[in-house]
């Protein structure tokens, strides 16, 4: 089954409760009550995927420091730059980097750039 969504028909929101206000999300899928929040639904073929997102992060904002317990991971700069941190590390990431976030570690991103930075979101279910 083939699922394609159009990035720019997806409205851009906060997800204040966990997030803040500077960092908006267009979820093409999610798999908890965020998705539900933009109204998507995740599709029943993706079996370990639980989010799928495109995060636009204001110059000077953040995209809170937050944990999730059995999801693990990846984001792709995909425009601008920022600091990452996993754990108690911090690093100073730009365009074209990914980085891996396991699940039952805090992670959170700042943009430290001037102009927006854009992250790809991709998460899985981890299985124990």
């Amino acid at each position: 089954m083939i699922h394609i969504r159009h990035i720019p028909s997806i409205k851009k929101q906060p997800l204040e409760d966990t997030h803040g206000k500077t960092s908006l999300y267009q979820v093409f899928w999610q798999s908890d009550a965020h998705g539900a929040k933009f109204g998507e639904k995740k599709p029943d073929s993706m079996k370990s995927f639980t989010n799928f997102a495109r995060i636009t992060i204001q110059p000077g904002g953040t995209n809170q420091i937050h944990v999730h317990d059995d999801i693990e991971q990846v984001y792709i700069v995909l425009r601008g730059k920022g600091t990452v941190q996993v754990g108690d590390e911090k690093a100073e990431v730009k365009a074209g980097d990914a980085i891996f976030l396991p699940a039952k570690v805090p992670h959170g991103f700042v943009n430290t750039g001037d102009k927006p930075t854009v992250l790809l979101l991709i998460g899985t279910r981890v299985y124990e």
